[in-house]
Parts: structure tokens; C-alpha cells; sequence
């Protein structure tokens, strides 16, 4: 392989474990997985956290869902927009639906008559996103009207926090919802809320409710639990030569050589989620020692610069994640530090990668020696 990831399986299950200790054994873990677990590849991570004790998973699709019921038996989630051929599906089958807009409660109950199956609805309420939900008056004549609606079982509502990291602004979102509790009154039963996401669960237990959504969290750290960085993206070395000084290096020659150096092509570009840099002076590691980023990033190949050390055509190179040379040195490459190079957000950087790159999964239980083997993508 050119470029991979290296998926640490045994480390989303610690990044679990630490997540359930700090929201405490009451609280449900809905683990997002959506967008093929965030490009880590979906049914290897649902595997692990089915195991781990996810009580339920959210996704985008319905061929997702469906993905998923091949692998573990836990009630799904289906986030996104579904035709109608596809709600009949998922209702037939069972995935939990969001409502997240008024229109969709009499779709359901239609096409929940026609297929003889009740759908289960979580209904989402817009309180500060201003995405997807319904307001809050439309969710309390929902709620208080589900006998109108005999083939729709509520089983949750839930909102989505729009600066989860802001404590402030969460408790804004927080009393919207206790305000929609209040309207309610006796007029309907008190149904389970799910609320927090990754980046409120270290600062906002307030919002925990019954449940939190959990996803980015599961698989890189942000500095607030003792949360792992469970991918590692890594190259190889496709050829080593040496320039002059005066020489460009690639696509319009944004570097020129002051002086005769060595450089190193690799076989990541921007095809592979490897993208232009932005801003800083990008780097990768190679026998543990940083080698600069040179000029444009190509379509499938970016240039390094070399130091002294010997390097020759197949040797690995660390794009992401840790590196222990020949002498003894470690470096590392953060995921910060790729984000803020181009110039993304750290979930903009893992499923670029991911979608693009195959994996190589460890820590699965079972055969293999804890390794499997790579895995084309879906």
C-alpha cells in the first residue's frame, strides 16, 4: 500500500470505558457512528464498541443502518433524510427515525399503517442549531398529540448542542428544553432526552440526562479526559534524490532549493486526504526525524526534505501518529497540528483520511495476533 491507517481498536474501547466511568453506569452511550464511523471504517468500530457497551448507535443512512444490523443486534439511529421507499424500509425493519420536522409525523404514520409496523421516532428539537428540529411549540403539540398518531412510538427526544465546548451557551440550549417539559406538564409522558455530545461531556453534566451522544470523542483526544488518539496515518518513501540549489520542487515551483539538498517523494496527496497547506511549515516523520514539507501537495504525492540520515525507496513514513527512529528518537505528528495546517477541523481531517484510505484494524479480538488485515473501503 502507497498510504493507510492504522485503526486502534483495543484503544476505542479505553476511550469507552473512560467515557461511561466520567458520565457515570446510569447514563446510556449513543455512539455516533455515522459517515462510516467517521471514516475509521463501520463495522470494525461497531463491532468493538458493541462489545465495549454502546447501548445504541446513530448514523447518517439507512444503508448504514443496515450495515450495521449485519454486525450487532442494538438499536440504530438513522440521522439523516430518507426517501419514502427508504422510512418504509427502516420501519419495517425496525431503526429508530429522527423527526425533525412537522411534516414528517404524518408521512410516518402513513407509511407505519402501510408496512403494519409501529416507527420508532426520536424527535428532534432545534433549540439554537438552527438545522434540522422542530421548535419547541411544534415538538409540545407533538408530543401532547400522539394519539393521533397511533403507528408512531416516541421513544426520545433530543436536541443538538451548537458550541458544545461553550458551558454558557449550553445551558442556554438546557433551560429550552426544561421550558419544553414544562409546556408539556401531565399532558404526555416524560420520554427519555439525549442532549450532550463529545465535546460537552467533560464540562456539562447537566445535560447528560439519559443519554449522551458520543463520537469524535471515541477516537481522538481533546484534552479534557484521559481520551487516546486511536489513528495513525502513515505513508512510504517512493523515491530519494537530490536537488541543486536554485531548483523548484513541484507544481510551480512554490519551493525553490537555496542549496543542494536531498528530498524524499511520498505516496499521500490530496486524493488520499493529505491536503494543501494552509498555513505553518508542515511536516512528516521519517526514522523519527521531521522532514519538512516541500511546495504543492500533489494528487498522490507530496515531497519532504531530508536530513543526513540514510533513506531509501519502501522506508515508512508517519503522517499522523508516533515514529521511533533507528537512533532511539520519537517524534509525532498531532492531530492538531494537521488540522491547523489545513486549515480544518480535527473531524474534517480524520474522515478525509479515512474515506480515502484503506485501514490496517488492531486490537480485534480473535485471530490475527490482535492485527488484521487491511480492508478495502466501503
Amino acid at each position: 500500500m502507497r498510504a493507510w491507517l492504522e485503526v486502534d481498536l483495543a484503544g476505542i474501547d479505553r476511550n469507552f470505558q473512560a467515557i461511561q466511568e466520567k458520565i457515570g453506569r446510569t447514563v446510556a452511550i449513543i455512539a455516533v457512528v455515522k459517515s462510516d464511523a467517521y471514516g475509521l471504517g463501520l463495522e470494525p468500530v461497531v463491532q468493538t464498541l458493541d462489545r465495549s457497551g454502546a447501548q445504541m448507535f446513530a448514523v447518517i443512512s439507512l444503508q448504514e443502518a443496515k450495515r450495521i444490523r449485519r454486525v450487532s443486534k442494538k438499536p440504530v439511529l438513522i440521522l439523516g433524510f430518507l426517501e419514502d421507499k427508504e422510512i418504509a424500509e427502516a420501519i419495517e425493519n425496525g431503526f429508530n427515525l429522527s423527526l425533525y420536522e412537522n411534516k414528517l409525523a404524518p408521512l410516518y404514520e402513513r407509511l407505519a399503517g402501510r408496512v403494519g409496523k409501529k416507527a420508532r421516532i426520536h424527535l428532534k428539537v432545534d433549540t439554537g442549531l438552527n438545522r434540522l428540529g422542530v421548535s419547541l411549540d411544534q415538538a409540545a403539540e407533538l408530543l401532547t398529540s400522539q394519539r393521533h398518531f397511533p403507528h408512531l412510538s416516541f421513544e426520545a427526544v433530543f436536541s443538538h448542542l451548537y458550541s458544545a465546548s461553550n458551558r454558557a451557551t449550553n445551558l442556554e440550549q438546557l433551560e429550552r428544553i426544561r421550558s419544553l417539559i414544562l409546556k408539556i406538564g401531565n399532558r404526555a409522558e416524560l420520554l427519555p432526552i439525549h442532549l450532550t455530545s463529545s465535546a460537552a461531556i467533560a464540562n456539562f453534566p447537566e445535560g447528560y440526562f439519559d443519554a449522551v451522544r458520543v463520537g469524535a470523542m471515541l477516537y481522538w483526544e481533546d484534552g479534557q479526559l484521559p481520551i487516546e488518539e486511536v489513528v495513525r496515518c502513515k505513508s512510504v518513501v517512493m523515491q530519494v534524490k537530490e536537488i541543486g540549489a536554485g531548483e523548484g520542487v513541484s507544481y510551480d515551483h512554490q519551493f525553490i532549493a537555496s542549496k543542494p539538498m536531498r528530498i524524499a517523494v511520498v505516496g499521500i496527496g490530496y486524493a488520499e486526504g493529505y491536503r494543501q497547506i494552509q498555513r505553518g511549515s508542515a511536516a512528516m516523520l521519517i526514522n523519527g526525524e521531521r522532514a519538512k514539507v516541500l511546495g504543492r501537495v500533489c494528487m498522490n504525492y507530496t515531497v519532504v526534505e531530508l536530513g543526513q540520515e540514510p533513506v531509501k525507496r519502501g522506508d515508512e513514513v508517519v503522517v499522523l501518529g508516533q515514529q521511533l527512529g533507528p537512533s532511539g528518537k520519537r517524534g509525532r505528528i498531532e492531530l492538531d497540528e494537521l488540522a491547523k495546517w489545513f486549515g480544518l477541523s480535527h473531524h474534517e481531517v480524520i474522515t478525509g483520511l479515512g474515506i480515502a484510505l484503506p485501514k490496517v484494524y488492531e486490537g480485534l479480538k480473535g485471530g490475527n495476533n490482535g492485527r488484521s488485515v487491511s480492508i478495502a473501503n466501503k
